[in-house]
């Protein structure tokens, strides 16, 4: 297990620095080129077609964790009617998806995205091509995520990291040339394809004599397979109600120019919980293996130890970002005026929530054990959309970032309920954790306003003492609270075991 935890980790690692690159390099580059109201609509136009991405429904996370089990425990002709089924599905979903995307050469998209920046005749091409390249994306990450069945969960992230990278590259290569907005696109679709053909014969030669094709599908698995892959749609579905319709709704509302604040904040506070994401997506197959195994101790092992290691990351990972946030805005887009002290330290709040959540969602995810959790995540970003279209009318974007808060804070509390289920309530499985780290970031977040406050008002320079004294704060309180010392000792004696076995 070890092994293959530091090898996720390896390509987990990898993954978040290559995603920080993308995320660094795109802003200042259009920002630079296009300006700042181009820039805008092209986050809404990017947004608003990444819907497509719910065409997915659920197939591709539903197939990978039941073929990983299927395998586990011998079932091949089952595995060959599951495979079969779910990529016959997800096809008739991209064909789908493709019927939709033509629909943009018949409909008035600026009009109707309130868009005025870019030529309407450039508006079409580009979301045609945008929808493609989402499309594309659907169909590999089905076969990436298969690579998790032989266990080489690793392999495929590289190959998802690749694609991701290459469509970037290309991208902001192009931006250089200051190329039309269709032509950008286009340029990521066929990065995308290219990667993604390369990326499936990879995974053939994986595979062996396990199949990966059409042979074994018949309507009758296809259609069991629909409500447990459409509950996972429905979790996936937080992206659009989280992410991209905001952005739609904030447009409308407020203009383009909240909309890279809104963006701008959220991608350096993503930033900064990315870094953590690689130990909750490390640990996602080794979930899915032992639940396989019904080795129910072991699955509890890895919930109290990763409990501690992200639960400790979150305070030092997100309010560090925020009190080097002025630092970063003003070297990245050399544009001072997108940090905002009260939006930076309410997306600080929301980025921590998100990462208590996503690391308890995961062992629902993972195991399959997800209906709830399904019905959960759906209501409640559906009610946040609700009720913040008042209150961004009434008090702006930070109306919007305090439903957002509320909504993340409720979740989080309530799949730690569905976790407590998941392991029979077991009495180890307890609130304390969560306790102590609100209090943490409570008692926190107001301190290191009131310094950045007192720092941003005087020079950079001052910024940086700040920022650097806050982190080292952080970081030692974080490791007496979580008990850091106790999850280091353990480690380093399992892999002095390990070194004495070899």
């Amino acid at each position: 297990m070890i092994q293959r935890i530091l090898k996720m980790l390896g390509a987990l690692g990898t993954s978040t620095g290559l995603t920080l690159l993308t995320q660094l390099m795109l802003p200042p580059a259009f920002l630079h080129f296009y300006g700042i109201r181009m820039y805008g609509e092209w986050i809404v136009l990017a947004g608003t077609l990444s819907y497509l991405a719910t065409l997915n429904f659920g197939i591709t996370t539903y197939a990978s964790n039941e073929l990983t089990m299927l395998h586990k425990r011998g079932d091949l002709e089952q595995y060959r009617k599951v495979q079969g089924s779910t990529l016959a599905l997800l096809i008739g979903m991209v064909c789908i998806g493709l019927a939709v995307t033509s629909t943009v050469f018949f409909l008035p998209v600026a009009r109707l995205l309130h868009l005025s920046a870019i030529a309407p005749g450039d508006v079409t091409l580009t979301a045609f091509f945008l929808g493609l390249q989402i499309l594309a994306n659907i169909l590999a990450g089905y076969y990436n995520n298969l690579f998790m069945v032989v266990e080489k969960t690793h392999r495929g992230l590289m190959w998802g990291m690749a694609r991701s990278f290459g469509a970037t590259l290309v991208c902001f290569v192009l931006i250089l040339f200051r190329v039309r907005f269709p032509i950008l696109a286009l340029g990521q679709f066929l990065a995308v394809c290219v990667i993604a053909l390369a990326s499936v014969y990879d995974l053939k030669r994986r595979l062996g004599a396990l199949p990966l094709s059409l042979d074994g599908a018949n309507w009758q698995t296809a259609m069991k397979t629909l409500k447990p892959s459409g509950m996972f749609a429905m979790i996936l579905g937080q992206q659009i109600l989280t992410y991209q319709l905001p952005v739609n709704i904030l447009q409308w509302i407020l203009g383009p120019s909240v909309v890279v604040l809104f963006s701008t904040s959220r991608t350096v506070l993503s930033s900064a919980r990315q870094l953590l994401s690689p130990i909750t997506n490390a640990i996602a197959p080794e979930i899915t293996f032992s639940y396989a195994n019904r080795d129910m101790k072991k699955m509890l092992y890895i919930f109290h130890q990763s409990e501690r290691i992200v639960f400790a990351g979150i305070p030092i990972a997100n309010l560090g970002a925020f009190l080097f946030a002025p630092i970063i805005v003003h070297l990245w887009l050399h544009r001072p005026g997108l940090f905002d002290l009260n939006t930076y330290a309410l997306m600080a709040l929301i980025s921590g929530a998100i990462s208590m959540r996503e690391h308890k969602q995961f062992f629902q995810f993972s195991t399959n054990v997800h209906k709830r959790l399904s019905i959960i995540v759906l209501c409640a970003n559906v009610a946040m959309i609700a009720c913040s279209i008042p209150l961004v009318i009434e008090f702006g974007l930070y109306g919007f970032l305090f439903a957002w808060l509320v909504s993340e804070v409720t979740q989080m509390g309530l799949i730690y309920l569905e976790n407590r289920k998941l392991f029979e309530h077991d009495e180890s499985i307890t609130f304390t954790p969560v306790l102590k780290l609100m209090l943490m970031m409570v008692v926190a977040l107001p301190v290191s306003m009131a310094l950045l406050h007192f720092a941003v008002e005087r020079s950079l320079g001052v910024v940086a003492v700040v920022a650097v004294m806050g982190e080292s704060a952080l970081i030692a309180a974080s490791y007496f609270v979580f008990r850091l010392r106790d999850v280091w000792i353990e480690l380093e004696l399992k892999m002095r075991n390990r070194a004495r076995t070899v």
